[in-house]
């Protein structure tokens, strides 16, 4: 599938393009899946020669009804733990660590069904974005995250009150939380000149729009060089549009031509 189609299919929220499916090809192997007609999907966004920055849009706080309180998720719910974060699942199940330090809980299936409530103990919050990924904050506000929240399969999270439901898919799914979106970023010199090859987490890979902000801002706290708008544009274009290459490679040489022509150059525009 076209890298462009990718594109357009990840950014249908906040691009209005058509036509765009013949562009050159980087070898994904799988379809995008069809996007939630209930959820508008945001990630990293640019326009042409502008700047490429991560955007995570909050859903709507709905009121708690009869959700179970913060207090019963963190009573009675099965912890999750990555690196120094931890978040509260009130589902059956223990979460289990992997290799990367990320955690994973199987999640029951349940199309349309509300399958487990997450809350976050003192001093963090979980903020659910509109793609149904989520970031961990210090608390509420600006601060950056600090953690990562992604299903594995086609559910929801919606926010009630002061906890996150989780609404399940036909399928068993999982959840899956992270604290590092960037293993490692080394520089080197390559394709002419400096640069910086970035071997995401597997988290990462997945895409949406908590793993496009843990990316750009632990990457630019890594590397501040990564800031400049050509960086963030051509570490976009590889979340999108390669996300299983081994390393994405960015070169700081290379100009910032938007999002679109970013693409049809394979991630490499030519100065």
């Amino acid at each position: 599938m076209s890298l462009a189609a990718r594109f357009v299919a990840r950014f249908v929220a906040v691009v209005a393009v058509v036509a765009f499916s013949n562009l050159v090809l980087l070898g994904c192997s799988s379809d995008p899946p069809e996007p939630d007609p209930t959820s508008n999907a945001t990630t990293n966004t640019g326009t042409p020669g502008g700047t490429a920055s991560p955007t995570a849009t909050p859903r709507t706080r709905l009121p708690p009804d009869a959700a179970p309180t913060r207090d019963d998720v963190l009573r009675a719910g099965t912890a999750v733990t990555s690196g120094p974060v931890t978040v509260v699942a009130l589902v059956d199940g223990t979460a289990v660590e992997q290799a990367d330090g990320s955690a994973r809980l199987a999640l029951p299936a349940g199309a349309g069904e509300v399958v487990a409530t997450l809350a976050a103990p003192d001093g963090l919050a979980i903020d659910a974005l509109i793609d149904d990924t989520a970031l961990v904050r210090a608390d509420e506000g600006a601060q950056p995250p600090v953690a990562g929240i992604r299903l594995t399969g086609n559910g929801r999270l919606v926010p009630v009150g002061d906890v996150v439901q989780v609404v399940g898919s036909a399928e068993p799914q999982e959840l899956w939380l992270a604290t590092t979106a960037v293993e490692s970023a080394d520089w080197g010199e390559r394709e002419g000149g400096r640069s910086l090859a970035v071997s995401p987490a597997a988290w990462a890979r997945g895409g949406g729009s908590a793993a496009s902000t843990l990316l750009g801002e632990q990457l630019v706290a890594l590397e501040p060089e990564a800031a400049s708008d050509t960086m963030q544009q051509q570490l976009t274009c590889h979340e999108v549009g390669a996300p299983d290459k081994e390393t994405w490679n960015l070169e700081p040489w290379r100009p910032a031509v938007g999002l679109l022509a970013m693409a049809a150059a394979r991630c490499n525009p030519e100065p």
